[in-house]
């Protein structure tokens, strides 16, 4: 007897899965792709590529083990995945004249498409990936706006007299009065972009992407840090400025980007090591 094979599927292997598993991280590389040139045409903003590029990646790694998995899904939702995907797609079309509202919000419809592509109506189980998803979407002037709305006055104020406490430790002769510190060499005025608000704002953002990636840490506790790390440096950076106020070159340089540089860079370094280096120490000694 003679069996013919022909129309037969594989069972082990079916065509629409294998397929499946290499068109759709292919449309998810091209979603991210498409992201990071938006954030270059728009911003030109490299910092905020490479960010991105670590959220993306972060969620790549929660959702791949996904991919395998043979579901079956709802038309009705690969279609609504593919007409948001495809909306998207034409909005950034022209990608001189896209808005950086759009910018910022893209990756959270991207993902809500490709996600209606993979899995339906289900949606992504485990907080992690939304949580990456809507932290790579929020705005990093959201918080700032936020507390100067709420807070601003008081937050000037309250920087102000920690960073003239500080000084007078020291053994320099200060003055503050409201958010002014005064010294014999010049008087500072500490505006709201000094009270750290904004480095506070990317450091919550970083928070979530730490808690995502590191087993058993809590995204509370990192807020937590981001909050103490983003005081701290911005009242020591008020001081440095105070205390520079007679020398012109110096004060703008800590004042200007330069030196706002040096202390995110100083604040993204501490909180990668409490969530990330204390984490190892943690796992090791429990070996």
């Amino acid at each position: 007897m003679v069996t013919s094979f022909a129309g037969m599927r594989n069972p082990f292997f079916p065509t629409a899965t294998v397929s499946r598993l290499r068109i759709l991280p292919l449309v998810g590389l091209g979603l991210v792709g498409l992201h990071l040139a938006l954030i270059m045409a728009v911003t030109g903003n490299v910092d905020q590529v490479v960010l991105s590029l670590l959220f993306w990646g972060a969620i790549a790694t929660q959702v791949q083990p996904q991919l395998s998995l043979g579901q079956r899904r709802s038309p009705s939702a690969q279609i609504w995945g593919a007409g948001l995907l495809a909306l998207l797609g034409l909005v950034a079309g022209p990608l001189y004249g896209t808005a950086t509202a759009f910018v910022r919000l893209f990756p959270l419809f991207a993902f809500a498409g490709w996600s209606l592509l993979v899995r339906g109506w289900r949606g992504w189980c485990g907080w992690q990936v939304w949580a990456l998803v809507v932290a790579l979407s929020v705005p990093p002037r959201t918080l700032p706006l936020l507390l100067e709305t709420v807070v601003g006055m008081p937050l000037r104020v309250t920087t102000a007299a920690i960073a003239a406490f500080g000084l007078h430790w020291l053994g320099f002769e200060v003055v503050q009065q409201g958010s002014f510190i005064q010294l014999p060499a010049g008087t500072v005025d500490v505006e709201f972009a000094c009270t750290g608000a904004a480095l506070l704002g990317l450091l919550m953002q970083i928070s979530v992407l730490l808690a995502a990636i590191t087993p058993g840490q809590r995204v509370g506790r990192l807020m937590g840090f981001s909050v103490a790390i983003a005081a701290l440096l911005s009242v020591i950076r008020v001081a440095i400025m105070t205390v520079s106020v007679g020398d012109d070159a110096v004060f703008q340089f800590w004042h200007g980007s330069g030196g706002g540089q040096i202390f995110t860079l100083l604040a993204l370094a501490i909180l990668s090591y409490l969530g990330l280096g204390r984490s190892q120490q943690s796992n090791d000694g429990s070996d």
